[in-house]
């Protein structure tokens, strides 16, 4: 079996039992790899039990890595990890970049299933064949930094070497809900609070170190689709790009056609926007550049601020998302101070899109009277006061003060503020948005609204689809000329984007940066030729509409319905100047052609036909059994 380790990880923090189980070459046929192993062998765990709280024992966590991660190539290094979202209490799930998942294929194993809840601080202890839970209670309180580096050097006697480091900080021992888990200090799995999961369970950090290495199917198919590639990567306007400036690229892009949301998304410019701009970050934040395992591409950022009250030490520079929560959101002009709120969430382990966006929207609660100087401990929360802005990041991370609230997300926030708080959400499913406007693109609406963990763009091509950053011919959906500020035809769109990214970005598991100057065919001849799989596109399409199916039914069987199915207020809001003037996605339409194509009932459920034709029947059980 070409590309798969063959073995996946058992473990129960609850009994302490470890079990290795082998691969099955049809399931991994089925449901590729990533999420859709992950989003199957999670179904099959809680199908008996789906009544729980995710910050309880019964939520399993999952990681599973791709058939083509560990494989040196460019942009296939990542991996995918899931569970019950402590953020939204839907389906979570984050796509993660880095080494860990090489490493842990390179240690012969695809995954870890992760159950049960610990009776104290534990870490998972993994080299080769030798797997133990461990005492973690000397790591537990400490950064994930510092984590990292301790754990490396006290293994670094058993072997030549070192191993990977996977992560909780302070915030996920804290139950922050949108805590998130890092390798490598800056290789982050963000979204929807998986560190809070780890956090629940005492499970401070995994460490891996393998010596094996991996097989392919048809080595000289791949060396000559190398070859292709080579020169496609060579001199890509794309690649040169994210060579260059990394996703913060995006930025001087972003701004021409109203992409980047400013003021908590009520503009879309700004005078002070290029002293956060790629210029910017080059002269005053950044150092150098990282990569992950095995990619040429080497978007990752390094930054470092040798002086002031923004002082921090050389490590992971923010990203485009990053710079825009911090930044744009917040109307704040300081390129250091968004380097050292990086920084921040970065040791403490938390997502910056939520947590930028949940300090945005306390700025505006701030200015409307719903909150005070008393509220906030003394801070002065204003737009652009960058010192406020970072001392609030902290007090998240660390869980005090008023920081304790913001510690639940926005829409947590709303609640306990009260008064019109929630006017000021830009959460979808209780999930922040990410830092693109689809006021500007219409069809991002739609996948903001019905993606199954909440407001995303990267669970589908449809941001590099509809902004023109990604072309697939083959498919006919996504082959044709997009009007983004349009919502003609961008239910079909999203449908074809939903059902290929699936396969690419959500089971294979493809980079949507890196990767996405490949064209469908290329794709899945990568994966042909590492697995000896034989796929057609028409084929991986069909497998990745029922793993979406999947995910979909998951996050119904937690409470999603059509009612949530929606945009906020803020969203909706037409831009009063500027490239998207006057511009609002027509949700109505969208959604009513989208439910139709899909199959779903006036409740925003998959009809029980629909699954049934998919094979998931268990699902639809599930889903239909008291009605």
């Amino acid at each position: 079996m070409g590309g798969y380790a063959g073995k996946i990880l058992y473990i129960d923090l609850t009994s302490g039992a470890i079990e290795t189980r082998p691969l099955d070459l049809e399931f991994a046929r089925k449901y590729i790899g990533g999420l859709g192993f992950g989003a199957k062998i999670y179904l099959d765990l809680i199908k008996d039990r789906p009544g729980f709280d995710s910050l309880s024992a019964d939520n399993p966590f999952i990681l599973m890595t791709g058939p083509l991660t560990g494989i040196r190539m460019n942009a296939v290094a990542r991996w995918t990890v899931c569970s019950k979202s402590p953020l939204t209490g839907l389906w979570g799930e984050c796509n993660i970049g880095g080494f860990f998942g090489a490493e842990l294929k390179f240690a012969g194993y695809d995954g870890i299933v992760i159950t049960g809840e610990a009776d104290k601080p534990t870490y998972i202890y993994i080299d080769n064949n030798t797997v133990e839970i461990r005492d973690a209670q000397k790591y537990w309180g400490a950064d994930v930094y510092t984590v990292n580096d301790e754990i490396i050097a006290d293994h670094k006697d058993t072997s030549r070497k070192s191993g990977q480091v996977l992560t909780i900080g302070p915030a996920g021992e804290n139950l922050v809900r949108f805590a998130s888990i890092i390798n490598n200090k800056g290789h982050v799995a963000g979204r929807t609070g998986m560190g809070a999961v780890w956090g629940a369970k005492k499970l401070k950090a995994i460490f891996v170190r393998g010596t094996g290495s991996l097989k392919v199917a048809y080595p000289k198919r791949l060396d000559s689709l190398r070859k292709e590639l080579k020169e496609l990567y060579a001199g890509h306007i794309t690649i040169e790009g994210l060579r260059a400036f990394g996703t913060a690229s995006h930025m001087d892009i972003g701004i021409i056609s109203g992409d980047i949301p400013i003021k908590n998304w009520q503009q879309t410019d700004w005078e002070l926007f290029d002293e956060i701009g790629p210029i910017a970050y080059g002269e005053k934040i950044l150092t150098g550049n990282r990569t992950c395992y095995a990619c040429g591409v080497a978007c990752k950022r390094e930054a470092e601020v040798k002086e002031g009250p923004f002082k921090f030490d050389k490590g992971p520079g923010p990203e485009y998302e990053t710079v825009a929560t911090f930044g744009t959101m917040c109307l704040n002009s300081s390129m250091e101070s968004i380097g050292k709120a990086n920084d921040i969430c970065n040791r403490y382990g938390m997502d910056t899109i939520t947590c930028g966006s949940t300090i945005a929207f306390a700025i505006e609660c701030f200015e409307n009277g719903l909150i005070n100087e008393e509220d906030t401990d003394g801070l002065n929360l204003t737009w652009g006061n960058s010192e406020a802005i970072v001392a609030m990041a902290e007090k998240i991370g660390k869980k005090q003060g008023f920081g304790s609230i913001l510690s639940e997300g926005s829409a947590g926030a709303a609640k306990q503020i009260g008064g019109n708080a929630s006017d000021f959400l830009t959460t979808v499913k209780g999930l922040e948005a990410p830092m693109h406007d689809p006021r500007a693109a219409h069809g991002y609406g739609l996948a903001y609204a019905v993606t199954p963990r909440g407001a995303c763009h990267t669970a589908s091509p449809i941001y590099a689809i509809e902004g023109g950053g990604m072309y697939l011919p083959e498919i006919p959906e996504l082959g044709d000329e997009i009007i983004g500020m349009s919502s003609e035809g961008k239910a079909k769109l999203n449908i074809a984007c939903q059902d290929f990214g699936m396969f690419f970005s959500g089971c294979a598991v493809f980079c949507n940066l890196g990767a996405n100057i490949l064209n469908a065919t290329q794709a899945v001849d990568m994966v042909n030729h590492v697995t000896g799989f034989d796929y057609t596109i028409k084929e991986v399409m069909h497998l990745g509409r029922r793993i979406w199916y999947l995910k979909r039914g998951l996050s119904n069987l937690f409470g999603a319905r059509a009612e949530h199915d929606r945009l906020p207020k803020r969203l909706l809001t037409p831009i009063q100047t500027g490239p998207s003037q006057g511009s609002v996605p027509d949700m109505d339409l969208m959604l009513k052609e989208f439910y139709e194509l899909r199959g779903f009932n006036d409740d925003g459920v998959p009809k029980k036909e629909i699954l049934e034709d998919l094979g998931l029947s268990e699902l639809s059980k599930l889903l239909y059994r008291e009605r």
